[in-house]
């Protein structure tokens, strides 16, 4: 099958996404890593009338970390993760859960932000940020 027909929107900051998504509402779809609403679309359980894909928002692909916090952003992909030196020397341990993520095409796409805002209770940055007693902030 192929998707339904739909618009689509490519912001280039977070600003100009946020109005859209309150300008369109319901009616739309974020899209990051796509591992997840493309095939749903594809199958047409998803039927957005307009994709607003972030992948153009650069404040959105940071990792930082401070003596309090590692603030991972939403398009951050699980292989940055996983190949990031800078959280490898804070907190090793991201960097092995990430190796375990799906196969390397996924890792290569698929984003931090999406695997929590699906909170599959299978998945591995759900389950880590509740044992970790992270928080997230939207």
């Amino acid at each position: 099958m192929k998707p339904a027909p739909f618009e689509y929107l490519a912001p280039n900051n977070l600003f100009e996404a946020v109005s859209l998504l309150s300008e369109l509402g319901e009616d739309a779809s974020i899209m990051a890593g796509g591992q997840s609403l493309v095939p749903a679309m594809t199958v047409r359980l998803a039927r957005p009338d307009t994709i607003i894909d972030l992948n153009y928002i650069k404040e959105l692909k940071n990792i930082n970390i401070d003596d309090q916090n590692i603030r991972i952003g939403a398009l951050v992909t699980h292989s940055e993760v996983e190949n990031s030196e800078q959280l490898r020397s804070v907190l090793p341990i991201l960097s092995t859960i990430a190796k375990h993520i799906a196969h390397p095409t996924i890792r290569n796409r698929g984003t931090f932000g999406g695997s929590l805002a699906h909170a599959d209770p299978a998945a591995e940055w759900p389950c880590v940020l509740l044992g970790m007693n992270g928080s997230i902030k939207a």
